[in-house]
C-alpha cells in the first residue's frame, strides 16, 4: 500500500511553528473586538509576531491525540473564534482558525480565502499542522485530500465521536455550541466528559462524518 498523499500546494514541506509553553487560558469569555477585519493577506511571522502568537495560544486548549485544539477566546455570532492583531500600527480582527493556519503552515492567508475545517467541522478548532494526518484545518484547495485520508481510516479505527456536523446547525445554534464548548475547557482544561457532553448535543443521532 502506498504511503500518505503528498500535498504540493505550498512546495517543500515545512516544520510546524513551535507552540509557546502552556499557560492557563483566561477563565472568563472575552468580548469580540470592535476592530475592523483585516482585509489584506494575513501573515504571521514567528519572530515579528512572537508576542501575538504567545497571546493566541494562551486561548487554546489542545486536546490529546487527534482531538481538536479548542479556541477559548472571543467567539463571534457566527460561531467562529476571533482574535485581535496589530498590522501597520492598527488593530484588526481575524478569525482564529485563519491565524492558526497562517502561523502553523507558514503561508499568507489571502482575504476571502476559504480555510476549511476539513477533518472535524468544528468552527472553534485551531488545530493546524502541515502534516494532513495531524492537522484539522487546510485551505479548501486541499480539503479533498484530507477527506480522502479521513475516509481511509483516520485515527486507526478508533471511534471518532468528536467529529460532528456543525455545518448542519443554524447560525445561532453554532454560536451557542461554540461558546458552550469553549466554556467546557476554559477553566479546567481538557475534560473529555465535558467536551463530549457538548458535542453530543450536535445532532445526537448522527453518524460520524467519517465512519
Amino acid at each position: 500500500m502506498s504511503g500518505p498523499e503528498t500535498l504540493p500546494l505550498f512546495g517543500e514541506p515545512v516544520a510546524p511553528g513551535p507552540l509557546p509553553d502552556p499557560v492557563a487560558p483566561p477563565t472568563q469569555p472575552e468580548p469580540v473586538s470592535a476592530a475592523p477585519p483585516l482585509t489584506e493577506a494575513l501573515v504571521v511571522d514567528p519572530v515579528a509576531h512572537a508576542a501575538e502568537i504567545k497571546r493566541f495560544y494562551r486561548r487554546v486548549v489542545i486536546g490529546p491525540d487527534e482531538h481538536c485544539a479548542i479556541w477559548t477566546g472571543a467567539i463571534s455570532n457566527d460561531g467562529y473564534g476571533t482574535f485581535s492583531i496589530t498590522r501597520d500600527g492598527r488593530e484588526r480582527t481575524v478569525k482564529a482558525h485563519r491565524f492558526a493556519v497562517a502561523y502553523q503552515l507558514g503561508v499568507p492567508v489571502a482575504f476571502g480565502q476559504v480555510i476549511e475545517h476539513a477533518a472535524c467541522d468544528n468552527p472553534i478548532c485551531v488545530r493546524a499542522h502541515p502534516d494532513p494526518a495531524v492537522g484539522h484545518l487546510w485551505p479548501s484547495t486541499q480539503a479533498d485530500n484530507l477527506r480522502r485520508m479521513a475516509a481511509r481510516g483516520r485515527g486507526g479505527g478508533r471511534p471518532r465521536w468528536w467529529i460532528r456536523r456543525w455545518s448542519g446547525l443554524l447560525r445561532h445554534e453554532r454560536a451557542e455550541r461554540s461558546r458552550a464548548l469553549a466554556a467546557a475547557v476554559r477553566d479546567r482544561g481538557w475534560d473529555e466528559t465535558r467536551v463530549r457532553a457538548v458535542l453530543l448535543t450536535i445532532d445526537p443521532a448522527q453518524m460520524s462524518l467519517f465512519p
